[in-house]
Order: C-alpha cells, then structure tokens, then sequence
C-alpha cells in the first residue's frame, strides 16, 4: 500500500504533463511561449509552467521516467517532506532559472529531475543514517551520469536548469538533513 502512496503524486505530475503535450498538439501555437525567458515578465510564467511542456515526444520520456522513478523513490522513503522537497526543486529551480540563465526559452521538467536526483544523492551524505547512505548509493550508481548534464554541450538544452536543479537538491539536502522525521516506518 505504501508503494501505491508514494507513486500516486509523481505520476499526476507526470500525467499532467503528458496531457498538457497532447493539448498542444492540438493548439494553433507552441506551448513554449510559457516557458522561463531569463529576466522577463512575461518569462515569470514559466516559473510555473516551464516543466510541464516539453518540445517533442523524445524530451517528454526522458524527463517521464526518472520523474516517475525518483519520484516514488522520494515519496517512498522520505515521505514527511517529500512534497516540500519537490516543491522547492520545482519552484526554487525554476526562480534561479528565470534569474540566471542565458536568454532563450527553457522548457521541460529536466530542472526538477536533477533536483530530486541530487537531493537523493546528498541527503544520505548529509544525513549519515545507513538507510539514507543506500539510498544515496543507488541514485548515484544509476543516475551518476547526470553530472555530465551541467556543462554547456548541446545547443537548445537547458544546462542551466540541470545544474540550478542539482544545487537546488544539494541546498534542499543540507536544509532537510536537519529534519528529525523524514519518513514513517
């Protein structure tokens, strides 16, 4: 049961943004306007909508299924403050996007994966209890390879939202390694 509980939220997030791609799909405009545009008002819009739209069926998978997997992970084990972790990689990600990034339109829920992944990884380093240490273990092992995803490589990839979203995780790690009850065994 506890299972069923803890992928319930990760996968509305990620049926949100599958249904807001096939909205706009069907929409006579790119839904990208509403992502972040670094310093601009109209750009403010994508603090919220920014991980929700994606530019093509590849982008949207690729950011499903870690989204689903560290998702659950996260509510799974850490479910007294899994909500408030993924808000503040999803808010704060987007606010430090809008604030730093170089001009162009980001979109995609990227940010907010590197967020979860880096706050999995550093809360057991932070923490130092042996079930975070595994846990921080087994993200690293299979998600380690993201470190490659913060340098500038690609053009028309966010960089910046991946590395503002791991030092969102790192920061959200320290601040909740200090919570006593982080999970209900």
């Amino acid at each position: 049961m506890r299972l069923v509980h803890s992928y319930v939220f990760p996968l509305r997030l990620v049926f949100l943004m599958w249904f807001i791609f096939a909205i706009g799909l069907i929409l006579p405009f790119d839904l990208a306007i509403l992502g972040i545009y670094p310093r601009s008002i109209i750009g403010l819009t994508g603090i919220v909508f920014a991980p929700l739209i994606h530019g093509d069926l590849v982008h949207l998978i690729s950011n499903s299924i870690p989204l689903l997997f560290l998702g659950t992970v996260l509510f799974f084990f850490y479910d007294q403050i899994a909500k408030r972790v993924l808000i503040e990689c999803y808010f704060l990600t987007n606010f430090l996007v809008w604030i730093f990034a170089r001009p162009s339109l980001h979109i995609g829920a990227s940010g907010l994966v590197y967020g979860i992944a880096s706050f999995l990884i550093f809360f057991g380093l932070f923490r130092k209890d042996l079930k975070s240490i595994l846990i921080s273990l087994i993200i690293l092992l299979m998600y380690g390879g993201l470190i490659y995803g913060v340098l500038p490589q690609q053009e028309g990839i966010s960089w910046e939202s991946h590395l503002l979203g791991g030092i969102v995780g790192i920061f959200t790690a320290f601040q909740m390694s200090k919570v006593r009850k982080v999970s209900s065994e």
